[in-house]
């Protein structure tokens, strides 16, 4: 019966955890007008600024207070996470042109950045903690057939050894 009610109670807990994760996460798209309010970073094309596994905290905002200099998080039809570099030219047609601090050079969809890609403005750097995502979406996911097979495995492994490993008895030697 115990083991029952651990076991709804931890599922409980991840139910509970998953949604208030969620509401975090709608909750800061919210306040800080942005549809994305937390990215980590994927790559190190910004080092020093930031590394790999950081997370940033993102403000959406008017693209005309947006200056040279402004680290920004924009998506590119071609890549499937969003590109997290520094503005450094604004186009006489409002686009815009970035490249990441570490990189020699701009990438080619750098070069006319429109408005409509941009989701944010970095405000806040929260280091390594990126790492839980990108650890789940470059190995658990990916894997997820594997980790269902250990954790089925440990689960019921668990059980047999349990049901079938006796308490040694207590032996007392007097003097």
């Amino acid at each position: 019966m115990k083991m029952k009610n651990d076991t709804v109670s931890t599922i409980f807990y991840i139910i509970g955890g998953v949604v208030v994760a969620f509401l975090l996460n709608q909750g800061l798209a919210l306040v800080l007008n942005t549809d994305m309010p937390l990215v980590a970073v994927e790559s190190n094309s910004m080092v020093p600024t930031f590394y790999r596994g950081d997370i940033l905290l993102l403000m959406g905002m008017d693209t005309k207070d947006l200056k040279i200099g402004d680290i920004i998080v924009f998506s590119v039809p071609s890549h499937k996470i969003p590109v997290v570099h520094r503005i450094i030219k604004i186009n006489d047609d409002g686009t815009f042109q970035t490249k990441g601090d570490a990189n020699a050079g701009q990438l080619s969809f750098e070069k006319n950045i429109t408005v409509e890609q941009i989701h944010g403005k970095e405000i806040f750097i929260i280091p390594y903690l990126g790492w839980v995502k990108i650890l789940m979406t470059d190995f658990v996911i990916p894997n997820m057939l594997y980790v269902i097979a250990a954790l089925v495995i440990g689960v019921f492994g668990y059980k047999i050894i349990r049901t079938n490993v006796k308490p040694a008895k207590a032996r007392f030697h007097s003097s």
